[in-house]
């Protein structure tokens, strides 16, 4: 083949090139028409590969033409290559395609996606989302619980289709999280916080991955982040992930498979209060407040009844109703995944319940009890070697004295006079010769002298009265429950429990967590015993039968009717306990409940939980006792 090179005809070749650029620069470039004209140039520049025709003059006219359109399309692929960079410029940081998903959304009647919403380490919640306009309607728990908002109105309704409870809100700040609208976000979105960074294959379908910076959803304030699955078919997204990141934060919300402008009924987005429906409180399980809201020591904290969660940053160790069931007050500590040298002082805070609003909260150093009176008026803390007497309405100390051992669990006695304390001294350095002790001290309040003490030889964790006074319930971490005659100090009865128990209110029977054993398949239950003679008079399981974990906390409901325990596996388990059959397992989260305390009425249940929420519980009216009901 004639290798030789012939002179370059500058004048057809700068024509060619000028005609080139005009025809570039008059019409956007196809992607692969930049990749087609590339691999043509490459293929031109080397003349080796080209196959010239055997006449000479023929060759001559051929080989300029082909090394003309070889310097034409060579700078042509220049020109391709400079245009592919701005194009591929403006894809990387969301650009014409990106613009065009934004106007498809706009263009768009309705969407309706699955949802799922994880806060913290708190369980995933899934759901169903049906968006038309600025109205949506969210279906939580399997369509238990239902939202409905209008963002133009800035009204909600809230369903509990279990329960038939609804309640009518309007959509201020504390709300606007639980109506988190993706699409809303979209139609306001810039180009420029767009960036395009891949694509994957999505149930089948091809999809551009794009990455949204600055969004302002879900109280994110435009610090959020949002990864946009856009199905490349029909420009629509495919799959919204919005998350804050902030590790501090720990949200995320996502919204899949979507299905765009079908029909749907007005009636889902009605706000008026369906038929058999009675209003109430409606309780729901939103993201935790921003740590401003929770302003510690702050009363211009917002309400947050409408989701049944007074806090969401500390765990609820303890817990105490006022009297009425005006207030709630609630010990706070740091929950157990916190290094014990990292943790912060303890707190007590007190709550408004009608309003949702902080009152008051005292750091209270190490302590790990808090007991109130039965008029509401007191309550009492113990730090180390030190029991302080407080003010229910504002938390002050108004008296304090200092004790010869060291004290824990409290217990008013049920006249209010008498704070039993029991001594938890835990070995080698605790008690006498080095050995753990344990026992109660009786404290005179109004004096602030020693009554009297017994003695055991474990350190006590709990103590409780019995309604009447008569008896007092201590337990250690190990069990027993040990039964003793206040007026005598003896030991009258032991029963096979541990952690906690509970008196009924009318002193007959006392109810006991049983020890976890698998061998004899006695986890997860509750045994009621006759106080007369000790007998077992009944045993109640939970549901999750000898799969459950320690139960943590028992009570009973103010009149007796029901039975509530605690588990260390999310759950609080309700009986009747005239039947012994079991009403109700409300699961709270997977992290273990450690207080649960019903109101003075009997009609809600505060629960606190190592997931740093406590939470309002409004039992439902079947439930209630009916002559306490019509109260």
């Amino acid at each position: 083949m004639n290798n030789e090179r012939y002179p370059h005809d500058s004048e057809s070749g700068d024509s060619m090139l000028d005609e080139a650029v005009r025809t570039l620069l008059a019409q956007p470039v196809p992607e692969d028409a930049i990749q087609r004209v590339k691999s043509r140039a490459v293929l031109l520049a080397n003349p080796s590969t080209v196959a010239l025709p055997s006449d000479h003059a023929s060759r001559t006219r051929r080989w300029k033409a082909s090394r003309a359109l070889v310097g034409g399309l060579t700078v042509a692929a220049s020109v391709l290559i400079a245009v592919a960079g701005v194009t591929l410029f403006l894809d990387r940081s969301g650009g014409r395609a990106f613009a065009r998903v934004i106007e498809n959304v706009n263009a768009t009647r309705s969407a309706h996606c699955k949802t799922a919403t994880r806060f913290g380490h708190q369980r995933e919640i899934d759901g169903q989302l049906y968006l038309e306009g600025n109205r949506l309607r969210l279906e939580q728990f399997n369509g238990l619980l239902i939202q409905v908002g209008d963002l133009d109105q800035k009204q909600a309704l809230f369903l509990d289709m279990n329960h038939k409870v609804a309640q009518s809100a309007k959509i201020d700040a504390s709300l606007a999280r639980e109506f988190a609208n993706p699409i809303d976000q979209l139609r306001h979105a810039n180009t420029k916080n767009a960036e395009r960074i891949g694509e994957e294959i999505l149930r089948g379908r091809r999809t551009q991955v794009y990455k949204l910076h600055k969004v302002d959803l879900l109280g994110m304030k435009g610090d959020g982040e949002m990864l946009l699955w856009v199905d490349v078919e029909s420009e629509l997204p495919a799959k919204i992930v919005v998350h804050d990141p902030d590790p501090k934060a720990e949200m995320e919300m996502r919204f899949d498979e979507f299905v765009w402008n079908e029909p749907l009924d007005a009636r889902m987005f009605s706000l008026s209060i369906p038929d058999g429906f009675q209003k109430g409180i409606v309780f729901v399980n939103p993201p935790p407040p921003e740590p401003a809201q929770l302003g510690v020591g702050s009363p211009e904290s917002p309400s947050a009844l409408v989701d049944g969660i007074f806090s969401s940053d500390r765990v609820p160790v303890r817990i105490v109703w006022g009297r009425p069931e005006t207030t709630i007050t609630a010990l706070m500590q740091d929950p157990e995944s916190v290094p014990p040298l990292s943790r912060r002082a303890n707190e007590l805070r007190q709550w408004d319940v009608a309003t949702g609003k902080l009152r008051w909260s005292e750091k209270i150093a190490g302590a790990s009890s808090v007991a109130g009176t039965t008029d509401g008026k007191s309550l009492a803390t113990v730090i180390g070697y030190e029991v302080q007497l407080r003010d229910a309405a504002s938390g002050k100390i108004t008296r304090k004295w200092v004790t010869d051992k060291a004290l824990s669990p409290l217990a008013f006695s049920p006249d209010g006079k008498t704070l039993a304390a029991g001594i938890t001294e835990w070995g080698p350095f605790g008690g006498s010769g080095g050995k753990q002790s344990g026992g109660v001290q009786f404290w005179d309040v109004e004096r602030a002298t020693l009554l009297r003490t017994i003695s055991d030889d474990k350190p006590i964790t709990f103590v409780t009265y019995s309604s009447n006074g008569k008896y007092l319930a201590t337990s250690s971490n190990e069990g027993p429950v040990k039964l003793w005659d206040v007026a005598t100090g003896e030991l009258t009865r032991i029963f096979p429990g541990l952690f906690q128990a509970d008196f009924s209110p009318d002193g007959k029977t006392i109810a006991c967590q049983v020890a976890a054993s698998s061998a004899d398949k006695t986890i997860g239950r509750v045994d009621l015993y006759d106080l007369r003679d000790g007998s077992l008079v009944k045993s109640f399981t939970s549901d999750k039968g000898v799969s459950a974990s320690n139960m943590l906390c028992v009570r009973f409901s103010p009149d007796g009717h029901l039975l509530a325990a605690s588990d260390w596996n999310g759950t609080v388990s309700l009986w009747n306990v005239a039947t012994g059959q079991r009403e109700q397992t409300i699961g709270v989260q997977r992290a273990g409940v450690h207080s649960v305390a019903f109101a003075p009425d009997g009609r809600t249940m505060a629960i606190g939980s190592e997931d740093k929420t406590l939470r309002l519980w409004k039992l439902p009216a079947e439930m209630i006792e009916p002559g306490l009901e019509k109260k």
